[in-house]
């Protein structure tokens, strides 16, 4: 059995909660050298043109943009329950597996761990992130192993992708590596650096997933260290990255020679994103300096802003957010679309954490309009890292200290 014990009960028409004053941060950055115990933790705007998609999808036309700066109300969804799955030690990216597995990383421990399908902890990690690339924590701040994402193609060549950084010196994180394994009787062999990202005390690389054009998608965290009145073009931060599964950039992608591993721009921290189905678009949170959190539809060759502006204020050459959160620090992490038919009422709708307080949500758009957000519905209260919809429809989330499944009524 997956389920351990019923937590919690939740649903129903709600609004969204209110934040502690404080600076937000999507992980625990506790002071001491030892890793912390788990317990102590409506404006409507045109969009500007776009570039051409994959040549393996249809070109998606841009949409224009319904910015709320306002909460959209909630809608009324059954109260749903929610039961721990396992407890585990800051479980940052959780990925379901073709096969009916349930792959989780350990932030500061750097090990990839297995449920199976019969809800058991595989006591071997499928993979020691940390002990191969020679990983050492000794400063917790937004530095770890993070992001899962399985090849397309997994069932024939067994490929799986992981984020991770790696420290400096002092601790605080220096790089963000996207790293290939190849599974071979059941472990994690065969580590591949495919790109290597400068990283910082703050705000990196947390995720990546593969699109239905079989490109892998990578948001890459805020720039640091970039020359003042250097083109944010010139380097890799800020933006949505599109990669073949070599790790080379996509050949389509919209700035050319430009900027060519670049889909998107102006996005400070989209700790995930989601694809929205038959658009060829994504939805991401991203998360704001000290204010104006996000959700963006994202869109191929658009600017969001970052650095020079944030928030659902008009600005030259800026899409919109389809919902600016302003002064409610909600810090969106993981996100994920439900497509399927297993927990009535969120057919059709996405399910993204919050970190500030915790909560897992689920968002409506416009089936006909996806530049619009038509309601935002709390569904659950333990979710603030990630969030995964299985094959089978199971919905797992993650916080601290615990992965849970979202259950009927």
């Amino acid at each position: 059995m997956w389920l351990t014990a019923v937590v919690t009960a939740c649903g129903g028409a709600g609004s969204p909660p209110s934040f502690e004053s404080g600076e937000p941060s999507i992980f625990p950055r506790p002071t001491q050298s030892t890793p912390p115990s788990p317990a102590s933790l409506l404006r409507r705007t045109p969009a500007p043109s776009v570039a051409a998609a994959s040549p393996d999808e249809p070109s998606p036309s841009p949409v224009a943009i319904t910015s709320l700066s306002s909460p959209p109300p909630p809608e009324q969804l059954p109260p749903y329950r929610v039961s721990v799955v396992t407890a585990a030690e800051y479980p940052a990216g959780l990925a379901a597996a073709p096969d009916g597995r349930l792959f989780y990383s350990e932030l500061f421990r750097g090990r990839v761990r297995v449920i199976g399908p019969d809800g058991g902890v595989d006591p071997v990690p499928w993979a020691d992130v940390n002990a191969e690339f020679g990983i050492e924590w000794t400063q917790y701040h937004h530095g770890g192993l993070t992001g899962i994402a399985f090849d397309p193609r997994f069932d024939d060549n067994r490929l799986v992708y992981v984020v991770t950084q790696v420290p400096d010196d002092a601790g605080l994180p220096r790089r963000s590596l996207i790293v290939r394994y190849r599974e071979r009787d059941g472990r994690g062999v065969e580590p591949t650096v495919l790109l290597e990202v400068g990283a910082a005390k703050f705000d990196n690389i947390y995720s990546l997933v593969f699109g239905p054009d079989g490109m892998l998608y990578v948001p890459s965290g805020q720039s640091r260290g970039r020359p003042d009145g250097a083109d944010p073009l010139g380097d890799l931060y800020d933006k949505i990255l599109r990669l073949e599964p070599d790790g080379d950039p996509a050949p389509d992608n919209p700035y050319g020679a430009d900027a060519p591993y670049a889909w998107a721009r102006g996005l400070r921290n989209a700790f995930d994103v989601a694809f929205v189905p038959g658009t060829g678009f994504l939805l991401a949170g991203d998360n704001g300096a000290e204010a104006h959190d996000e959700i963006n539809l994202v869109m191929p060759g658009h600017d969001y802003g970052w650095p020079r502006h944030a928030g659902a204020a008009p600005a030259e050459g800026v899409t919109p957010p389809l919902f600016d959160y302003g002064d409610w620090r909600a810090a969106p992490t993981g996100i994920a679309h439900y497509g399927a038919r297993l927990l009535p009422g969120l057919e059709g709708r996405f399910l993204l954490c919050h970190n500030h307080p915790p909560g897992l949500f689920a968002l409506r758009l416009d089936p006909a309009d996806p530049g619009r957000l038509l309601s935002m519905t709390q569904v659950a209260s333990e979710c603030s890292l990630d969030v995964v919809v299985a094959a089978d429809g199971a919905v797992y989330f993650s916080d601290a200290s615990a992965i849970y499944r979202l259950e009927a009524p």
